[in-house]
């Protein structure tokens, strides 16, 4: 069972060094992981859903309604390929939330868990650390803002996020009395680096997002070792902090600079040091402090009618001060500040200037649009993985766009109503039942458990954090682990009793099931069945990318059989046809490049991509493009390719087309804009 609850954390591992689990291989490759560890549970446990509760079952049965819309808006949105892959990632969420919904929420199966994510959220934020402070060391690729630490997730406010979300559980892990000396320890040495690195982030909803959730786990959780783990981390983090703010030449393009590389070192020294002395802090608290608190020492002799007296008086302190200090009016400044679109504003390119900019960074154009297509169609949305090209018809500015940058938007313009209230049923679900069952001997992890919720469903409002299961997968198996129910039939004498027990007789539900062997042998069979998707997306993806790499590197013998080889495994993606096309035309065949790129053209009629290849597979072969490309253009009125595609080809000679055909190729191949790059 402790291998189980550590999976988790390892699964953050595994996508936290492959781009956050963003693209299609990686969510594939983790939904067929717990495909096969859930057909073990169903076959070999003697209750394999003993952890179901009724709250339980609306919150899968909500995810599940979300990931079969996904997958039944193809239907609509003509664009077959986006709605699978879409559906692939939610049905790995599925998987890892139906998987620790069926397993019993003990004490100990609950501190495994969050041990597990804490240390996989630790090992990933510290490698991304590692490279700003030892770039000369630990040498990594330019990035898009190579100025504000990214790697090795590749998007800078999902590391930040991971950041925040580790530090919940530090500060849980090393504040809970429950925990043994060791977890408190590590816990407390890691919360540093984990401040560290959601600083060089420079993420300031991840920033505002873990601060939410600190306080709502102090708040709900009330560990009895709080303070000695404020004392052990606060100090630390503090000077970490400090230090890491001053180094200033760390956030800027080039990190690498000799003077940089100086900082970093320095930063490194302070961060070993911040570590140490977080680690022996809490060790002689563990000694001097703890035994106190589990006595009820220190603040806990305090009576509860004076405890919520002097938290009301300093509520009312804090509410006069803060009308004092004109924060209605200063709450409405920066409300308009973020709620205006605009860039975000740096004081003379110092970075550390955006932690206090209240600007959005041009979300709100992102959000507008997305509400249009929810207009647009209400009742469906556009269809799974199609945001991109609501964007790229109607943008006013040549920004690459994929997503929407809020989780809820974004359902609605995909998915419509039905969408957005699946989603709105999954965090109704598992806010509820973690909060009723956060009470007495379970207060403390669960409050760990619901904080960490709150972090993932705040920050997921303004980006793009489904995308990146990363972040997600973890709060999905805590939140499923977290639902069991707190007595009863999930209880440990529920599992003493036999098939034809109390519990049976009396309806107990799911949770006491016994599967018959031939009914296990069906639930296995289906299970079975639902790997075709992510089997097929893993083979489809993998020769993808040689296909792509052989392309780029003018190796169509190795490309060719590549994307051929793409298409047997899925034959519903546009850019394997894409792949093929442009080989042909590269071996003199431009019509057989055509039929390659009409049928990249028939998996994704919305995009102006297929398009754009169909309009020089045409000029190539000397047959007019003009209506190619005035397609492709309005599809994306601002993309620069078809613009200068439609003024080389916008002549009537088909020599001419032959002739700057072979121009506009170049070009394509040459840019960074289209879909079939090396990933």
């Amino acid at each position: 069972m402790v291998a189980l609850m550590l999976l988790p954390g390892a699964l953050i591992v595994l996508t936290g060094f492959n781009a956050g689990g963003y693209f299609p291989g990686t969510p594939a490759v983790v939904a067929i992981v717990l495909t096969q560890v859930l057909l073990v549970r169903i076959l070999q446990a003697r209750r394999p859903f003993e952890g179901i509760a009724p709250v339980t079952l609306v919150a899968v049965a909500a995810l599940g309604a979300y990931a079969g819309l996904t997958l039944a808006s193809a239907l609509w949105s003509h664009a077959t390929g986006r709605a699978l892959i879409e559906f692939d990632r939610a049905w790995s969420y599925l998987l890892v939330l139906l998987l620790f919904a069926t397993v019993k929420a003990t004490q100990a199966n609950l501190r495994w868990l969050l041990r597990g994510l804490a240390a996989g959220m630790t090992v990933v934020c510290v490698a991304g650390l590692a490279t700003r402070l030892a770039p000369d060391v630990w040498h990594t690729a330019p990035d898009v803002s190579n100025q504000r630490l990214s790697f090795p997730v590749t998007y800078w406010n999902t590391l930040g996020l991971l950041g925040a979300m580790g530090i919940v559980l530090a500060f849980h892990l090393t504040s809970s009395l429950r925990e043994s000396r060791l977890v408190a320890v590590l816990a407390a040495g890691a919360l540093p680096l984990l401040a560290a690195t959601l600083f060089f982030t420079f993420s300031r909803g991840s920033i505002l997002a873990g601060a939410i959730g600190l306080g709502i786990y102090v708040c709900v959780a009330r560990p009895k070792g709080l303070l000695s783990g404020a004392l052990a981390t606060i100090p630390a983090s503090g000077v970490l902090l400090a230090a890491a703010y001053k180094a200033n030449l760390l956030d800027t393009l080039d990190p690498t600079t000799p003077a940089a590389v100086a900082q970093g070192h320095r930063v490194a020294w302070v961060a070993g040091g911040c570590v140490l002395g977080a680690m022996a802090l809490r060790l002689a608290c563990a000694f001097l402090l703890d035994p106190r608190l589990r006595q009820g020492g220190a603040l806990g002799k305090v009576p509860i009618k004076a405890k919520r007296v002097a938290l009301a008086g300093a509520g009312g302190l804090a509410l006069v001060a803060a009308l004092a200090l004109g924060a209605p009016h200063a709450v409405a400044h920066e409300w308009d500040g973020f709620i205006g679109g605009a860039p975000t504003r740096l004081a003379h390119g110092d970075l550390r200037s955006r932690l206090t900019d209240p600007s959005n960074d041009g979300r709100t154009e992102l959000w507008h649009l997305a509400l249009n297509g929810f207009d647009a169609a209400p009742s469906k949305g556009a269809g799974a993985g199609t945001y991109q090209t609501l964007w790229n018809v109607h943008r006013s500015r040549p920004a690459y766009v994929i997503n929407a940058h809020s989780l809820y938007l974004q359902a609605m313009a995909e998915l419509g109503l039905p969408g957005l209230l699946a989603l709105v049923v999954l965090v109704g679900s598992i806010l509820v039942g973690i909060v009723v069952r956060a009470r007495g001997s379970r207060r403390v992890v669960h409050g760990a458990v619901l904080a960490l919720a709150v972090v993932w469903i705040l920050h997921a409002g303004v980006d793009w954090d489904w995308e990146m299961p990363v972040v997600t997968l973890g709060v999905l198996a805590a939140a499923g682990l977290a639902l069991s129910p707190r007595s009863g039939a999930g209880s440990p004498a529920a599992g003493l009793r036999g098939p034809a027990g109390p519990s049976e007789a009396g309806g107990g539900g799911v949770r006491d099931w016994i599967p018959a062997h031939h009914t296990r042998i069906v639930l296995g069979l289906l299970l079975l069945g639902t790997l075709v998707v992510p089997v097929s997306i893993v083979g489809s993806q993998s020769k993808l990318g040689e296909a792509e790499h052989g392309l780029y590197a003018s190796d169509c013998g190795a490309a060719t059989p590549a994307a051929l080889s793409s298409i047997g495994w899925l034959d519903v993606r546009p850019e394997p046809y894409e792949v093929l096309g442009f080989c042909d035309l590269h071996r003199g065949r431009p019509r057989l490049a055509i039929s390659a790129m009409k049928a990249a053209v028939a998996e994704d009629p919305h995009s102006w991509e297929p398009y754009y290849a169909l309009a020089i597979a045409q000029a190539s072969a000397g047959i007019a493009p003009r209506a190619s490309v005035a397609r492709a253009l309005g599809l994306d009125p601002l993309e620069p390719l078809t613009i200068r595609a439609a003024r080389w080809l916008h002549g009537s000679s088909p020599t001419e087309w032959v002739k700057r055909a072979g121009i506009v190729k170049s070009e394509a191949l040459a840019s960074n804009h289209l879909s079939i790059l090396p990933s």
